[in-house]
């Protein structure tokens, strides 16, 4: 399958702390430097898994840009309609995580992706249109979501909702999103749907459905997915597993929605939760 995957790709700088932390104190850590972003970590997922995979992606002319470059084409992933700009700083998100693995606080500056122009993604429209699947990210501005749904004319479209302050990017275009994937908060911010009970998730679920679109991933956390088209909803449960780090699982549980695109939406959701789970146990 040949998938193009348009959006983020930046350097991840995690710090996960050897005990609980304490708020206002130096808490002993462990520090990591590798290559992140949404659009990067759903591609190279696909990579491993063998499947043909272009990225679009725009970094800057900077030593982070050159090494997040490497590693995509290391591991098989198709750089060649990367837009690089001697103007800007390649995105850096900074995490802190709990001793536990869980998400302390975030920080990202990963503003690259929003400085793509129409005229550079307009140039790439040949591996958008041919592509299998197009997966983007909403770190990707409006304007541009717009412009690359115009130029793939046919074909399914899949898109990773990535937080709660960009979501609202695809919400004049969801007639055109075969497959959304989003968080509680995402879907909550999008819908105006409070989840707080299953019910009200699945809510949200038809929400999105009846404005168009197809097929809608809702990740809980340790309760599971809820997946949702047409009259149908169901919940799929997290696996239980010891966790080592939070960072990227939404991303690997996305590469599994898209490893199984042609299959039904409980094996869909079972395998994104699969991959999730895998991702989870890796260590920071």
């Amino acid at each position: 399958m040949r998938i193009t995957v348009i959006g983020a790709a930046n350097i991840d700088i995690i710090t996960k702390s050897k005990s609980k932390i304490i708020p206002g104190d130096s808490n002993p850590a462990e520090v990591s430097l590798t290559a992140g972003g949404v659009a990067r970590n759903i591609a190279a997922m696909l990579a491993r898994h063998g499947e043909d995979v272009s990225l679009i992606a725009a970094v800057g002319t900077d030593p982070f840009g050159n090494l997040l470059q490497e590693s995509c084409s290391d591991i098989g992933i198709n750089t060649d309609a990367w837009i690089i700009k001697n103007n800007i700083s390649t995105g850096v998100y900074l995490a802190t995580l709990e001793n536990t693995g869980e998400l302390y606080a975030g920080f990202n500056a990963v503003t690259a992706a929003e400085s793509i122009k129409t005229a550079e993604i307009t140039k790439h429209k040949k591996i958008i249109r041919e592509a299998n699947l197009l997966i983007l990210d909403l770190n990707l501005s409006e304007k541009i979501l717009a412009t690359v749904l115009e130029l793939r004319e046919d074909g399914p479209i899949m898109v990773d909702a990535v937080s709660v302050s960009k979501v609202k990017r695809i919400e004049k275009l969801l007639d055109r999103v075969d497959i959304l994937k989003m968080n509680r908060l995402e879907a909550e911010h999008l819908t105006g749907i409070t989840l707080d009970t299953k019910e009200r998730v699945k809510q949200a679920g038809y929400n999105l459905v009846n404005r168009g679109v197809k097929r809608v991933f809702i990740t809980l956390g340790m309760a599971g997915v809820c997946a949702v088209e047409d009259k149908t909803a169901i919940f799929i449960p997290a696996l239980p597993i010891a966790v080592k780090d939070v960072t990227g699982a939404g991303d690997a549980f996305t590469a599994g929605v898209a490893l199984r695109l042609e299959k039904d939406l409980r094996t869909q959701a079972e395998y994104g939760v699969t991959l999730a789970a895998e991702h989870l146990k890796r260590k920071v």
